[in-house]
């Protein structure tokens, strides 16, 4: 498998200084193969929108083994971080979409129970308005 800048081949020149650490780490991530990207790192770049045409389907799977897959920030942030993607990033990968709304569906009791009424009921609002789009 391939890096996000080689999938994408778009190579960014290194700055001599970096504005914020979380710039530096996308910078960094995007060189690392996708398939050995952290829980972590995928977290952050997906709620990035970086690279994420060629890593949702790697998140997608670690939620299929663990729909409460933890980054560094609580349990379940993966999911989160995947909600809040835009309806227009769903129009294109409609297939992924369903297989997300089929995962949330499944677990959510579990995710109600672990994350809470709201949370359920935020991410569950964000696959209604993208589903919106084409249903």
């Amino acid at each position: 498998m391939k890096s996000i800048e080689q999938l994408e081949n778009d190579y960014w020149n290194e700055p001599s200084e970096f504005p914020t650490s979380l710039v530096e780490k996308c910078y960094h991530y995007r060189k690392i193969n996708i398939e050995e990207l952290t829980n972590e790192q995928l977290r952050l770049m997906i709620s990035q929108h970086i690279g994420t045409e060629h890593i949702i389907g790697i998140a997608l799977e670690k939620l299929e083994r663990n729909i409460l897959t933890e980054g560094d920030f609580y349990e379940g942030d993966l999911l989160v971080a995947i909600s809040g993607l835009p309806t227009e990033f769903w129009n294109k990968k409609k297939t992924e979409f369903r297989a997300f709304k089929n995962l949330v569906e499944r677990n959510s009791e579990l995710i109600k129970t672990e994350l809470g009424e709201k949370k359920f009921d935020r991410i569950n609002e964000k696959i209604k308005a993208s589903a919106q789009q084409w249903l």
